[in-house]
């Protein structure tokens, strides 16, 4: 499957006292770095960035930055929209894009360091016949149970106005509105995944997590 992958840098981070979390470094490098070293090879390139802060920052990851066009932080459903309009603007929706990028968006958290480096093949392995859209099911540390994974998932273009729709009547959450979408729930449950969907929260959590390797 050809997709376009955008990583999720917009939010707020209140829980970090409010730094851009993404840019926070990571062993030796911004969080963002680690995530687009994980996920630019699965779609080739095609990245899209959302961010509503230090955006030139972003763009100097060589990708295009995209700022939520809803107001007040309205939360990572408005960068998803902005995606998806991104894509149409362009053409990405038909797949009329001479790289291919066809009509997929891989969406994923710009704090997560540890994605799986194949998570948009087995997202795409495991939509149905008439599914058009996947989430991950995964850990976020050893021994916990999967869990849903709404900032790790694959979901087709022609969603854009169901997701417009969803917010005008005041859906926040991510999870919330893929579950109303014809949803594949992927599984990734190998050794390999123990830690796939770890990601920062807090301070002490980022300085815990960089010793691990």
């Amino acid at each position: 499957m050809r997709a376009t992958a955008l990583l999720l840098c917009g939010g707020r981070a209140t829980r970090m006292g409010g730094v851009d979390k993404p840019l926070q470094p990571f062993q030796g490098r911004p969080l963002v770095e680690h995530v687009l070293a994980r996920i630019a090879p699965q779609t080739d390139g095609r990245v899209l960035i959302s961010a509503n802060r230090h955006l030139d920052e972003y763009r100097r990851l060589g990708h295009p930055v995209l700022e939520d066009t809803l107001p007040d932080f309205p939360g990572p459903l408005a960068g998803i929209l902005a995606g998806l309009d991104a894509m149409a603007a362009s053409g990405l929706e038909d797949g009329q894009d001479a790289s291919g990028g066809g009509s997929w968006l891989l969406v994923v958290s710009g704090d997560s360091p540890w994605l799986p480096e194949d998570l948009l093949a087995r997202l795409a392995d495991g939509l149905g016949t008439d599914q058009t859209a996947a989430m991950a099911l995964g850990r976020e540390a050893p021994g916990e149970p999967l869990r849903s994974q709404p900032l790790a998932s694959l979901i087709h273009s022609t969603h854009r106005a169901s997701l417009d729709a969803a917010l005008r009547a005041g859906e926040r959450r991510v999870e919330g509105w893929l579950s109303s979408l014809p949803l594949a729930r992927v599984s990734f449950d190998r050794p390999i995944d123990e830690r796939a969907f770890a990601n920062i929260n807090d301070r002490s959590e980022l300085e815990r997590l960089e010793r691990l390797r």
